[in-house]
């Protein structure tokens, strides 16, 4: 008799959370999906539209019991958009705001291109070309360690987006006057002191940074801001911009940075 009685209790325990898990579902389910999209590409306005699809799958999940980690999986399945928030608005609303990564660096792999974003996050592979158009600004002689949705790690690439962050400032369009940047060792040297960024400039010009490891942000706004020599400068004639080259050597203990043109390229090469 007791134990029926106890059996009794426990079934009737299980229906009362049934019926109560079923009564929450009824009331707290999806029935809008309110997804908000930042997009700059046409090609990123075409992705919104199968995002956006897929997404609406959510309709009829229970707002209670839905786990945002699967939305935002679902987001990650387009790697030139980034998840800026999930909110579960309760008691029916599922609200999703994505931006467009902007793609800005290649690196050569093997046959193909890593496309990097500004940040340096690895999106996918593919050729060298922007979904703005024109092309990304490749970087060359890196040995970089590259993992999907993660930034890219390696020697110098560190200083290299450093580096970029500084251009940025100064420049209205980085990708339109920037080509590449290639990390080369000069005197056949690969001490940091004989490591070169060689940043190859639109109209032709290069900017040679000598050992970018140490103090590169103040090494790359000199490249740009110096009176005499600097890519920006007054006293630099467009002329000059399509040869030659800047360089721009150590930091003194003073701070100062001594930059220099040579129309000649006799350590870097052409």
């Amino acid at each position: 008799m007791k134990t029926r009685v106890i059996l009794t209790t426990i079934v009737s325990f299980v229906l009362l959370v049934a019926v109560v898990a079923a009564g929450l579902n009824a009331v707290f389910t999806v029935t809008l999906v309110d997804s908000e999209f930042s997009v700059y590409s046409g090609a990123g306005r075409e992705d919104a539209l199968s995002l956006k699809a897929d997404l609406e799958r959510y309709v009829g999940d229970s707002t209670t019991f839905l786990d945002v980690e699967d939305v935002k999986d679902t987001v990650k399945s387009y790697p030139c958009f980034e998840v800026e928030t999930v909110e579960k608005h309760f008691p029916k609303t599922l609200k999703v705001k994505v931006s467009e990564r902007k793609e800005f660096f290649a690196v050569p792999n093997g046959e193909t291109y890593a496309i990097l974003d500004e940040n340096g996050l690895y999106l996918h592979d593919g050729e060298n070309v922007n979904r703005l158009g024109g092309m990304n600004v490749l970087l060359d002689g890196f040995e970089l360690s590259l993992s999907r949705g993660e930034r890219a790690e390696g020697g110098y690439i560190a200083e290299v987006f450093e580096m970029f962050s500084v251009f940025s400032e100064l420049l209205p369009g980085v990708r339109a006057n920037v080509v590449s940047v290639s990390l080369v060792s000069g005197g056949g040297q690969d001490t940091p002191e004989h490591k070169f960024f060689v940043v190859t400039m639109r109209e032709g010009v290069k900017i040679a940074i000598r050992n970018p490891s140490a103090d590169i942000a103040v090494k790359a706004r000199a490249a740009f801001c110096d009176e005499e020599a600097g890519y920006l400068s007054d006293a630099f004639a467009d002329k000059k911009r399509v040869y030659g080259a800047i360089s721009v050597n150590n930091v003194s203990p003073n701070g100062s940075v001594n930059v220099t043109f040579s129309p000649e390229l006799p350590i870097y090469g052409g």
